[in-house]
């Protein structure tokens, strides 16, 4: 399936990009056009369309940020999904405002318990440290890659989808993005500020030269996994993705290294915090907001809807 997938990606369209950019430059707003390139690019249409959007939020916990003890329902990434799937969330209301469902997956939190009932499992559960060991097994990321690549197929049933938007949450996903930055680019990302995440950025540069998929294996998440397969499912049948902060970044670079076309499909919502600058140098993509915007849940990848909406009316007229 996976072999399959990143075949069926074809380069985005240049000439289609182009050709959005101009239905739009007569509003005299670059971000505009910048916005409608990239849409138009990815969906191989001259004229971007945007009605159904879904925005995915991946909750995964990594075995680097295990707290050591069970903390049940107060678990941060137990109380962010809940707060999100009651409506209470930044997320839920941008959502809200956007007219856009979230899904909210559980690709591996460390309390699946007490994740909301609306959650999708599709994990195996949380990862090792990946300080001390591979944080997953190879069949367990290609399980996750899998599991991400149906879910798209899924999303696009029915009437076409339009774009996905990305949202990420779980403990460790920061050291974990450091380490794959490092094994992907062979660079350490400046700035990083946190001992556990330069560790593991030097490890990933210096260490020996694996596949992608050993990569996502050794220091991935399974939520790394879920949101790499998602992107490359939708990539596979021109559907354009929103990336918020590092970690769905980090899932776009595992993606762009299974399949480097994908990064045609790719729209970053904003300069994000982190690892998310070196990123976007690396997928050589250019956010549509410099600023960076939320904590990389989904919030940052949903404040680029209404600009969505802006485009394809502009573009329709």
């Amino acid at each position: 399936m996976l072999r399959h997938v990143c075949q069926a990606i074809s380069v985005a369209s240049h000439v289609q990009a182009e050709a959005a950019r101009a239905a739009v430059a007569n509003a005299g707003a670059p971000m505009l056009e910048r916005l409608a390139a990239a849409l138009g690019g990815a969906q191989h249409a001259p004229r971007p369309h945007g009605t159904r959007r879904v925005i995915v939020v991946a909750a995964g916990d990594h075995g680097i940020g295990d707290p050591g003890v069970s903390l049940g329902p107060e678990h941060p990434t137990v109380i962010a999904a809940q707060q999100i799937a009651s409506g209470i969330a930044a997320l839920a209301h941008l959502a809200r405002s956007a007219h856009t469902p979230i899904v909210i997956v559980d690709a591996g939190a460390r309390e699946p318990s007490h994740m909301p009932a609306v959650a999708i499992a599709l994990g195996r559960g949380p990862t090792r440290d990946l300080l001390h060991e591979p944080a997953m097994t190879v069949v367990d990321a290609t399980l996750g890659l899998e599991a991400g690549i149906a879910l798209a197929m899924s999303l696009a049933e029915g009437e076409p989808l339009a774009l996905l938007a990305l949202g990420a949450l779980g403990l460790g996903a920061e050291v974990a993005s450091a380490a794959l930055v490092g094994a992907l680019t062979g660079r350490v990302p400046e700035g990083l500020n946190d001992p556990h995440a330069e560790l593991a950025a030097h490890r990933g540069a210096a260490g020996p030269m694996l596949s992608a998929l050993e990569v996502l294996a050794r220091y991935g998440g399974a939520e790394t996994a879920v949101l790499a397969g998602l992107i490359l499912g939708a990539a596979s049948i021109n559907v354009p993705v929103i990336l918020d902060s590092y970690a769905t970044g980090a899932a776009a670079l595992v993606a762009a290294a299974f399949a480097p076309p994908v990064t045609g499909y790719l729209i970053a919502a904003h300069r994000g915090s982190f690892t998310m600058p070196a990123i976007l140098a690396h997928l050589r993509l250019e956010p549509i907001f410099e600023v960076g915007l939320g904590h990389g849940e989904g919030s940052g990848a949903a404040m680029v809807l209404p600009l969505v909406d802006q485009v394809v009316a502009l573009a329709a007229s």
